[in-house]
């Protein structure tokens, strides 16, 4: 079971509407020999709600029989949490069957993902434009300006010091052309 601490830090990390599934989801994350870190994704908000989204965590991936015992919203919930893991390949996996979802908590982790170095992931997104100039998407951009404004740095800093070479225009890097597309419809 994860230590106490582990669990609000998660906990905090989501709407306070669904911290039951929260909790339940939890049941299946292994515990890590480190603690999630003390670090934020940024100024999140949910319907004016402050979100502490950390910005890695180190558990083991959930076992299979246990994630069988969850209902769809909980194995979402760990799926959004899995984005933030330090391993590139398990935010990969994790990111896919959020795009696929509607529920109002999810654009925060999926649009953190292009403000990071994996190329892979963000050709993911760029795979589902659809989804991230959707409804959802485009309410988060509205409600979080100074996330967005840190997000383009992000961007631009992780274009400059690993993509600059494949991308030579930053307007052509994937990351920053969905960051425009979103950025444009609202």
């Amino acid at each position: 079971m994860l230590p106490p601490e582990t669990i609000l830090r998660f906990r905090s990390a989501f709407p306070s509407a669904i911290h039951q599934d929260v909790e339940t989801a939890l049941t299946c994350m292994p515990v890590s020999k480190w603690p999630p870190s003390i670090n934020d994704i940024g100024p999140v908000e949910i319907n004016e709600e402050p979100l502490r989204i950390p910005s890695r965590f180190y558990s083991s991936e959930p076992d299979s029989a246990c994630l069988q015992t969850l209902n769809d919203r909980q194995r979402l919930i760990l799926n959004a949490l899995y984005t933030r893991h330090s391993s590139g390949y398990v935010r990969e996996r994790c990111v896919k069957p959020l795009l696929l979802a509607d529920e109002r908590w999810i654009p925060p982790f999926v649009i953190q993902l292009l403000g990071e170095y994996v190329l892979e992931i963000v050709q993911v997104l760029a795979e589902h434009l659809a989804v991230l100039s959707g409804p959802n998407y485009l309410r988060f951009a509205r409600e979080n300006r100074a996330f967005f404004q840190l997000l383009r740095q992000r961007i631009a800093s992780y274009w400059n010091c690993y993509h600059r070479f494949t991308f030579p225009k930053l307007k052509d890097y994937p990351a920053f052309r969905i960051l425009e597309l979103i950025e444009t419809s609202i």
